[in-house]
């Protein structure tokens, strides 16, 4: 894999149906590169922290970014925007 390969994400939401968890957004991002027809990889989120998910994914979502970029997204919604326990 080339070491500055350009990826796009896509941010999916996804419904909630349990009522335990009103007032939180979930889904995943969606990793594509120019070598496919699908997604590689997916970040998936949980959060209730709304007004701070919506910044970051207003920041990253349909942007193109490198491996670097990838890989900090990952730390910062593992450490950020997954609250399950």
């Amino acid at each position: 894999m080339p070491k500055n390969k350009k990826y796009f994400l896509n941010f999916i939401e996804e419904a909630i149906f349990n009522p335990k968890y009103s007032g939180y957004v979930a889904g995943r991002i969606e990793i594509w590169d120019n070598q496919h027809d699908f997604g590689v990889e997916e970040i998936r989120f949980f959060t209730k922290k709304l007004e701070e998910w919506e910044k970051f994914r207003s920041r990253w979502d349909f942007k193109e970014v490198n491996d670097a970029q990838i890989k900090k997204t990952k730390n910062i919604v593992k450490e950020k925007y997954y609250d399950v326990k």
